[in-house]
């Protein structure tokens, strides 16, 4: 198995890991505040998690027309803390339907945007693996925790 499957093969696992959770809550739980120490609800982490799905997708973009430029995009917790302020702040406006739809939708984009990558550069690993299975397994015990789940 190549680098390129292996990622996509933890991706779709923590992917699993993280929908199957939510998929099975009631609306009600998806609401509450709880999942991490700032008291995001669910909702506020599936937004949080689209936003930075289609962030990647984004840059996957510009990697697959030569203009990905490291130095321009952000970086480290004084950069990504505000990013990560502002989306929490607009994801509180949002009705659930519309996280949920993007929940999935930016998923879709980033795993397709991934595909049409000629090499899998080192920049491209990176992107995919701290967007994808990394950042999933960092926000799933607060999500097993806030839906109370033991697995």
């Amino acid at each position: 198995m190549g680098r390129r499957e292996e990622l996509l093969r933890t991706e779709a696992e923590g992917w699993e890991d993280l929908n199957s959770l939510i998929s099975r809550a009631n609306p009600e739980a998806l609401e509450s505040p709880g999942p991490n120490a700032e008291g995001w609800a669910v909702r506020d982490l599936m937004w949080h998690v689209a936003y930075w799905c289609h962030d990647t997708a984004q840059a996957f973009g510009r990697m697959r027309d030569g203009i990905f430029d490291a130095e321009a995009e952000p970086d480290g917790p004084t950069q990504i803390d505000p990013i990560n302020d502002a989306q929490l702040e607009l994801s509180r406006g949002m009705a659930l339907d519309e996280v949920r739809r993007e929940w999935f939708r930016a998923r879709a984009e980033m795993l397709e945007r991934f595909g049409e990558l000629a090499e899998l550069t080192p920049e491209a690993d990176q992107w995919f693996d701290e967007t994808g299975p990394l950042h999933y397994a960092k926000h799933l015990p607060d999500l097993r925790t806030s839906l109370g789940s033991e697995r």
